[in-house]
């Protein structure tokens, strides 16, 4: 339902520029005029884009629960390129119509500066944002470009009211509509921050769990959340904030304390292993939609990649804390037996939880008893043919998740009994 709502929201505030815009249209306009009227068009609607990929990355907790804040990455990449590209065009029929008045070289005024400083910095940022795998961006500095918005976006409000005489009457009253909603989420995004700042967590232990996986502890306020949900932390280590990273909670909401499991990949998640007891991380969450408890099901499926298992050991650590009798099989894949995290607890919970199977599936270990390979459709296929209507979670590489995804289809099992998130932020 609240998909619904949010796609219709953002479709009537697409389409308000086009009603506003046909109705100033007349059969008599010159073809000056008319050009003048759709590079306007062009502007107001790529704004309003660009003003609704700006909210949807504010990670609202009301508008993201439910849907997932990855679901609603895709939307503001979407939003972002749709609006700049609407932008990057507006000049030239409002150009053209310079053009068709005799206005040659056209005057740039001071609004049209206003403009020209807006457009590059939206260019600036969201072809950071969409280019930022081909310009070798690491994720502090693909960040910090985003903050370019909170300019950008207020010179494209100042810019459109100066100059654009469209913007009267309903369409001005939308306008300064829009503007509170940018002021809004403005507020809230530094209310947020400081709540964050105010009640830091402190880490309390740091345990290896394989030869390139380390969990971290947290303890600070209790905070209410669901197994598979994540977080965004900031580890504060040697007197200087990280910047923020999302990590899926590993820890159960039955527990006092939060629990990471982050594995070597990156620059950042390289330095976990040197965090020390004392240091202290500010924690922003719970996000994502990512939880059995959304889903009424007696028969679960989990598969898992390498350190895709957390979401997974949350949920198995609630459902044994809680004592919930669920039926679930739990496929994983891991390159060796060294890449098995939380081994010896995942073996005492599958001892002790009747309903609970695990298959390990190791893809780099010739002499491994199990299942190997990779999880393919007939590995599948031989474990899940008597699960009965399953909801299936799925977390892991995007090549592991599309494949599974696929095999799945290809069993009959439907999309919306098949769940997963992408837990990144870009």
């Amino acid at each position: 339902m609240k998909k619904k709502v949010l796609i219709g929201v953002m479709a009537v505030c697409v389409l308000l520029p086009l009603v506003f815009w046909a109705q100033s249209l007349s059969a008599g306009m010159s073809l000056g005029a008319a050009l003048n009227r759709g590079g306007r068009f062009l502007a107001l609607t790529g704004f309003v884009f660009i003003l609704a990929q700006f909210v949807l990355s504010s990670k609202i907790k009301w508008i993201e629960r439910d849907i997932g804040l990855d679901k609603l990455i895709v939307v503001h990449r979407t939003c972002g390129v749709a609006g700049l590209s609407l932008i990057l065009v507006h000049p030239v029929p409002l150009f053209l119509a310079d053009l068709v008045h005799g206005l040659f070289p056209p005057v740039l005024s001071q609004p049209k500066l206003v403009g020209a400083t807006a457009l590059t910095l939206f260019c600036v940022g969201v072809g950071a944002a969409i280019l930022y795998r081909r310009l070798k961006l690491r994720y502090e500095m693909w960040k910090a470009i985003h903050w370019v918005n909170y300019v950008a976006l207020p010179l494209g409000f100042l810019h459109s009211l100066t100059l654009g005489s469209d913007l009267l009457g309903p369409l001005r009253i939308f306008w300064f509509v829009l503007a509170a909603v940018y002021a809004a989420v403005v507020a809230h995004k530094l209310w947020r921050l400081v709540q964050v700042r105010r009640h830091p967590y402190r880490v309390v232990d740091v345990v290896p769990e394989t030869h390139d996986v380390c969990t971290l502890t947290l303890e600070g306020p209790r905070m209410a959340y669901k197994p598979g949900q994540f977080l965004i932390v900031q580890l504060v280590r040697d007197g200087r904030a990280s910047s923020p990273h999302p990590f899926t909670l590993a820890s159960s909401p039955t527990r006092d304390r939060l629990a990471i499991s982050v594995k070597a990949s990156g620059d950042f998640t390289r330095t976990i292993p040197d965090t020390r007891p004392g240091d202290r991380a500010y924690v922003d969450a719970p996000y994502g939609a990512f939880s059995f408890l959304n889903h009424d099901a007696p028969n679960l499926v989990f598969i898992g990649g390498g350190i895709g298992i957390t979401p997974f050991m949350s949920t198995l650590r609630y459902m044994y804390d809680k004592k919930l009798q669920r039926n679930v099989v739990v496929i994983w894949g891991n390159k060796t037996e060294r890449d098995i995290a939380f081994r010896d607890e995942i073996d005492r919970l599958a001892g002790e939880m009747d309903a609970l199977r695990v298959v390990h599936v190791m893809s780099s270990q010739a002499d491994w008893p199990g299942e190997k390979g990779y999880v393919t459709a007939d590995l599948l296929a031989r474990h899940l043919g008597d699960v009965q209507a399953p909801e299936v979670f799925i977390c892991g590489p995007p090549v592991m998740m599309n494949g599974v995804i696929k095999a799945l289809h290809g069993m009959g099992i439907s999309k919306g009994q098949i769940h997963f998130e992408r837990f990144a932020l870009r």
